[in-house]
């Protein structure tokens, strides 16, 4: 209680003492002891703790403030427009489609219905890009029997030399490596056409499924 009356005295005393200016700003903190202090400005290492102000007549303006700026708000990312096209190096905005996404389905239905006459059509432009595929993947299988077939010998005249005691030469060891190489290289060209298959027939697919919707709805409506 008493250290309140003392506290209290300080502050009607400093208050006294500022009374010549009544636009005088008073700032009240506590210290690290738990010290109540009154006093026209802040210590240094007090800038950025809070602290109330109040003016010459001893009235709160403000509680519980800190002359060290809020941090800015962070920026809410507005969700991409799929409909947009990719930000150029300068970050200027994107500019906006000239077709919504109903617009652009009409246009590729209208395209579809233009390239082909009937599923059939479909089918055989498929059909020729897999024959094509299978065209490419002949010479692979082609060129990699041919490899095959050098690797082995190699490895079995490897084989017959260190049977004989005698050493493989550093060439042979070159040689072998190098067609095991070019094996791993074919066999990943072969794993791309089996994709790429695989891809051919999923798009022509969805365009026959498209083309039969479009017909079976065009044929309900006339």
């Amino acid at each position: 209680m008493t250290g309140i009356v003392i506290k209290s005295a300080a502050l009607i005393a400093f208050l006294l003492i500022t009374s010549t200016d009544l636009a005088a700003t008073v700032y009240r903190w506590v210290d690290e002891n738990g010290e109540v202090h009154y006093s026209e400005s802040l210590p240094p290492d007090f800038q950025d703790k809070t602290h109330d102000e109040l003016d010459a007549m001893g009235i709160v303006r403000e509680e519980g403030k800190s002359l060290k700026p809020p941090p800015p708000k962070p920026k809410v990312k507005k969700p991409d427009d799929p409909m947009e096209l990719p930000r150029d190096s300068s970050g200027m905005e994107r500019p906006k489609a000239l077709y919504s996404e109903k617009e652009m389905q009409e246009q590729m239905d209208r395209f579809l219905m233009l390239r082909y006459d009937s599923e059939q059509e479909i089918q055989d432009a498929m059909n020729v890009e897999i024959k094509q595929l299978e065209y490419d993947r002949r010479l692979l299988q082609t060129s990699r029997d041919s490899l095959l077939a050098s690797w082995r010998g190699q490895i079995a005249e490897a084989a017959d030399r260190q049977r004989a005691g005698i050493d493989v030469e550093t060439e042979t060891s070159h040689e072998i490596n190098s067609l095991k190489s070019r094996l791993a290289s074919n066999q990943i060209m072969m794993d791309q056409l089996a994709v790429r298959e695989e891809e051919i027939r999923k798009n022509f697919g969805a365009e026959i499924d498209r083309y039969r919707y479009l017909v079976e709805t065009w044929t309900e409506e006339s």
